[in-house]
């Protein structure tokens, strides 16, 4: 039980490394936005112009404008 216990504690510990490591690559088309930024825009890594919508399934999307 607590071999388990340490496996579950150190996740914990590293799932919000690698939650920022993948955020800090900033949006790309296709990928998710918060529900509070439907109807912004930004720019991903490229220079392009992207714009959160939803998609057909409800789901915020970064998508090319």
């Amino acid at each position: 039980m607590r071999p388990l216990a340490a496996v579950l504690a150190l996740s914990l510990l590293a799932a919000p490394a690698f939650a920022r490591k993948n955020a800090s690559k900033g949006p790309h088309k296709g990928g998710h936005c918060s529900k509070s930024a439907v109807g912004t825009t930004s720019t991903d890594s490229k220079g392009a112009s992207l714009e959160c919508k939803a998609d057909k399934g409800g789901k915020p999307r970064w998508t090319r404008k």
